[in-house]
């Protein structure tokens, strides 16, 4: 009869856990297909067919001519005779690129490469209203995967040449009181830079100019993943780029379990313009809630603030801002939409060693199929989330920042702002549910 008690018990588990994953699963398909624009043309109107300039990672293949080779034969089959061809450097890993790719008549701007150069790439096109194309090369790619652009070069060729688009938003980052430096350029000074080349005529925007500008700041980096300092920073710093070649996204695995040594950080966080919190009466929700500044009566922060701003004291090992939501198999920001203007803040703790990170690794597998965390007094583990129009963070201790997966130095401020719209991004065509069936 126990047997029996706990197959029922199982199947009547399994089974609401499906129905979970199927409800997460047409959620988020619900979301992509309601961020699809009108299918447009990508043609330069002069020539009635697509200019694609393409700006490729050379540091991504063993024979970068093959690839190039391998590609132009597929835009040929386009009917696209000529692409062309422009590659990064450490210098610029291409957004000079990509702003020059406009200035010469770009009808589309197509990256090819890592999530570091999707960034730079899209640090350059931001505003322009250019489409803008992926070709998902290397280890990361997790901009591409959340806009489900195929990993087949070929195929997301065809993508990025295709009528079907939509707008994702951009966050710019930037630290403060940094106890040490970086050789990571910032995109934002290099987009300004490059601008300035091509336009000397032009009065662009310095260093000290307001956060509400769209144009950015010399020292804000391109954010289109996810940006956090702590334990994210820590494990961003510490991948062995070889071993990420050679066996992947697992790297990143190996490098977060050394990096589970990381400090609790206990930092102040606020939040700009948030969302409003969701009903929490039993305390045990996922939400992070603050203070409106002005309740809080603490001193004055170093940007002025709007009324509906909030400020709250965390300790955390991370404190993340996601502009995607879902990872290499992990849905690390449950609410995360590349079109809403919002950043996601997540706030991620673990106390007694081990058993903390095991409590946050399951919340986290739950998400992948819809369940929130809890957040109990006696969890060993939390996560909580918050969703904003911008935040910053400041930490008691300096902690490794990253953005998109490249650290960029230690520091106890951490900025973040929201480009809303800022790219126009080509992506597959949603397919009908009697389309997937099996032929």
């Amino acid at each position: 009869m126990d047997a029996i008690y706990w197959a029922l018990a199982a199947s009547a588990g399994a089974g609401a856990i499906g129905v979970a994953r199927l409800a997460t699963a047409l959620t988020r398909r619900h979301r992509r297909r309601r961020a699809l624009e009108v299918p447009a043309s990508v043609d330069d109107p002069t020539r009635g067919r697509p200019r694609p300039w393409i700006i490729m990672n050379p540091s991504k293949h063993e024979d970068p001519q093959a690839f190039k080779d391998r590609i132009n034969r597929k835009a040929k089959e386009l009917g696209i005779d000529h692409v062309h061809w422009r590659e990064t450097t450490r210098e610029d890993p291409g957004t000079g690129q990509a702003v020059r790719a406009l200035e010469e008549g770009a009808s589309v701007v197509i990256a090819a490469g890592g999530d570091g150069t999707v960034r730079a790439v899209a640090a350059g096109m931001a505003g322009s209203g250019v489409r803008m194309g992926i070709i998902p090369v290397g280890t990361g790619n997790v901009l591409a995967g959340n806009l489900s652009i195929p990993d087949d070069p070929e195929a997301a060729l065809a993508v990025a040449l295709d009528r079907n688009h939509r707008a994702v938003d951009l966050a710019w980052v930037r630290v403060e009181d940094a106890t040490q430096k970086t050789d990571q350029p910032a995109e934002g000074g290099l987009r300004l830079a490059a601008r300035a080349a091509t336009h000397p005529e032009a009065t662009l925007q310095d260093e000290a100019a307001p956060a509400s500008s769209i144009e950015p700041r010399a020292d804000e980096y391109a954010c289109l993943v996810v940006a956090g300092m702590g334990y994210d920073g820590e494990t961003m710093a510490d991948t062995d780029p070889e071993l990420k070649k050679r066996i992947g996204w697992i790297a990143y695995v190996w490098a977060g379990l050394g990096a589970m040594g990381a400090p609790r950080m206990k930092a102040r966080l606020t939040l700009r313009s948030p969302v409003a919190p969701a009903p929490d009466p039993l305390g045990v929700g996922d939400q992070l809630a603050g203070t409106t500044l002005d309740e809080a009566g603490g001193a004055p922060a170093k940007a002025p603030h709007s009324p509906a701003d909030e400020i709250t004291r965390v300790e955390a090992r991370s404190v993340m801002f996601a502009n995607a939501g879902e990872m290499k198999m992990l849905v690390l920001a449950p609410d995360a939409e590349l079109s809403d203007g919002l950043i996601d803040v997540i706030a991620v703790d673990a106390h007694a060693g081990l058993l903390g990170w095991a409590d946050v690794t399951w919340k986290m597998l739950g998400q992948l199929i819809g369940l929130r965390p809890i957040n109990l007094p006696v969890s060993t583990g939390t996560v909580a989330f918050r969703q904003a129009k911008g935040a910053s963070v400041t930490a008691e201790e300096p902690q490794v920042c990253q953005v998109d997966g490249d650290a960029i130095g230690l520091a106890h401020t951490m900025h973040v702002r929201m480009q809303a719209g800022a790219l126009d991004v080509a992506v597959p065509a949603e397919r009908t549910w009697m389309e997937l069936l099996p032929g």
